[in-house]
């Protein structure tokens, strides 16, 4: 009796954690435009209209930044994670930010770059 409890309390955790981030994915769905771009919590000197993050369903995404920069490819969530495979450019490796924030209309993503930590703040468009 008591292995089952065990195994049905097992059960219940992978459950409510495979919909926790199903309903992460369903938030993220969407086109995102930054709002600001925090280097080390001083404001980075970069215009943040220029920079725009679209997730599809399908797993595929888009960024767009300063200096005609670009990025697609896929991406998938894990835990409060954000794994992202840019395919445009083949040197490129699985890159993941940590996130933050994510609601209905924010999206605060925090990474390393060059060993500083960089916070990017979008909202939905």
């Amino acid at each position: 009796m008591r292995a089952n409890a065990m195994f049905a309390v097992l059960l219940l955790i992978g459950l409510c954690s495979l919909t926790c981030q199903q309903l992460e994915g369903d938030l993220l769905r969407g086109n995102w435009q930054a709002a600001e771009v925090l280097e080390e919590g001083r404001p980075l000197g970069v215009d943040p209209s220029l920079i725009r993050m679209q997730f599809a369903a399908n797993g595929k995404y888009t960024y767009s930044s300063t200096l005609n920069y670009q990025e697609a490819g896929t991406y998938y969530l894990e835990d409060n994670y954000l794994f992202t495979t840019d395919t445009l450019n083949q040197a490129s490796t699985e890159k993941t930010v940590e996130i933050i924030l994510l609601s209905d209309d924010s999206l605060h993503l925090k990474m390393m770059d060059t060993g500083k930590e960089r916070l990017l703040k979008l909202f939905r468009q």
